[in-house]
């Protein structure tokens, strides 16, 4: 019997019109697929949660030429960072 590898998943931002509690659930269910069942996704995202998936590899697309970089390195997750920590104290 012939094993055929499964073919990439494309997903463009499929975290649009999820809330943070369900791009957590859809990076689970991803990292889930990945591992049990040796699905690949190639994803367009700007979700900070679907970035910080544990074993994948990043593409910096802002960069001239597209280079592979750290999530917490992007500049839109900069961005995330430098908010958050200006607004830290609002956090109870």
């Amino acid at each position: 019997m012939v094993h055929q590898r499964p073919a990439p998943h494309l997903l463009d931002e499929p975290e649009n019109s999820l809330s943070a509690e369900k791009q957590l659930e859809l990076a689970q269910h991803l990292t889930d697929s990945a591992r049990f069942f040796g699905c690949q996704f190639v994803i367009a995202t700007h979700s900070p949660f679907l970035l910080a998936t544990r074993g994948a590899k990043l593409y910096n697309m802002d960069a001239q030429p597209p280079a592979p970089d750290r999530w917490t390195h992007l500049p839109n997750m900069r961005a995330y960072f430098v908010f958050f920590m200006a607004h830290h104290s609002d956090f109870d």
